[in-house]
């Protein structure tokens, strides 16, 4: 059978993303993808990527997304609680914690961290040295993201500026949200500068569930863009 090859983006942060891409099967079943990564977007496309001639056209007759969203929770005033993470994360009154990465010292707060993360939650039990010492000490992964999980931890905010390394620090520690809302701020702020050492971050990742589709996406978006492509290129 002839077979054509299709690619799922949506739009986030004024450019199209390009989420995955599968080989569709001519056949008038319907053909399902699941994609393990979700994105927050108000426009989806499907494109073709290749088509291979008259003899084995395919026609999209209809497409279908299944999107699962948790249980709906009881009316609550969520910035309450947000504008009391955003006053500790921004005062660091009180703080009993301090994350180590590099030449940083990062004070926070135990309960905060243990509330965020089952990970670190489990670090800080009195039975680790963590939990007696008081310090978390974060050895592969770089200053910045470190800082940059820790805020968002407090405020659920994702900066600007994010990377690779925070997307994977959210899988590694278990935080909820993180990766779905840092992974197409990574993506969208991919440079031939930056490039091959965001490779190198999410490749160790790329055959987990959930990292495996960011690897696939930021491989697709090298692919599409020459100079990201020529930079991993000369890297090799």
């Amino acid at each position: 059978m002839g077979a054509s090859r299709l690619s799922l983006e949506a739009h986030v942060a004024d450019v199209w993303q390009k989420l995955a891409t599968w080989e569709a099967r001519q056949t008038s079943d319907w053909q399902a993808h699941v994609m393990g990564m979700s994105i927050r977007s108000h426009q989806w496309r499907l494109t073709f990527l290749c088509n291979h001639g008259d003899e084995n056209h395919l026609v999209v007759q209809a497409v279908r997304f299944i999107v699962k969203l948790p249980h709906p929770s009881p009316a609550q005033n969520v910035m309450h609680s947000q504008q009391i993470t955003q006053r500790l994360w921004t005062e660091r009154l009180f703080t009993d914690v301090i994350v180590l990465c590099g030449d940083s010292r990062l004070p926070a707060h135990r309960s905060v961290l243990a509330a965020a993360s089952p990970v670190f939650a489990a670090m800080l039990s009195s039975d680790m040295k963590e939990g007696q010492t008081q310090e978390i000490r974060i050895s592969d992964c770089d200053e910045q993201s470190v800082q940059d999980t820790l805020e968002y931890i407090y405020t659920g905010t994702v900066g600007a500026g994010a990377g690779c390394g925070m997307v994977v620090l959210g899988h590694k520690y278990d935080i909820q949200g993180l990766v779905e809302y840092a992974a197409p701020v990574a993506l969208g702020n991919l440079t031939p500068e930056n490039v091959v050492g965001e490779v190198r971050t999410l490749r160790a990742h790329a055959q987990e569930r959930q990292l495996g589709p960011v690897f696939e996406a930021l491989l697709n978006k090298v692919h599409d863009n020459a100079e990201l492509f020529r930079a991993t290129m000369l890297s090799i």
